[in-house]
């Protein structure tokens, strides 16, 4: 009987090594059906306008695709401030491998130095739910 058992130790082992190697292969977005969920990815999450006088509105597009298999859908958009406005204009939903655009505009007027605003995106990618694009700049009322 001991026999038995020592001789059937190597088989379970190679088993399960085999059957854990098997699982790394499959992620688990595959295993659990997300892996058909939409993806937001943006090309970059953060903008710099550098030196800029006080006065003219700031505008900047962040551009993303849905690099998901299913339906990306724009869910909201909210800003840190009443002085910066974010939008997808009327297209909320991407199909995949569809690009889009937020077009953020930031108000200088009355404002100066160091300024860092947040935009918050939220979607359906049930991986990112919410992404937070940055814009900043250095408002020197000095500069015309």
């Amino acid at each position: 009987m001991k026999k038995a058992i020592k001789s059937i130790i190597p088989v379970l082992t190679l088993a399960l090594l085999l059957g854990l190697t098997s699982f790394v292969f499959y992620s688990q977005d595959d295993l659990n059906g997300m892996g058909k969920a939409p993806k937001i990815s943006f090309s970059e999450t953060k903008h710099d306008f550098g030196k800029v006088p006080s006065g003219p509105q700031l505008q900047y597009s962040f551009k993303f695709k849905n690099k998901g298999k299913e339906t990306l859908q724009i869910k909201d958009i909210v800003t840190s401030c009443g002085c910066t406005g974010a939008t997808v204009g009327n297209k909320t939903e991407y199909e995949k491998n569809e690009k889009g655009e937020v077009s953020v505009t930031f108000n200088t007027q009355g404002r100066e130095g160091h300024q860092e605003k947040n935009i918050i995106i939220k979607s359906n990618d049930p991986f990112n739910p919410e992404i937070v694009l940055t814009i900043d700049c250095d408002i020197d009322p000095n500069l015309q």
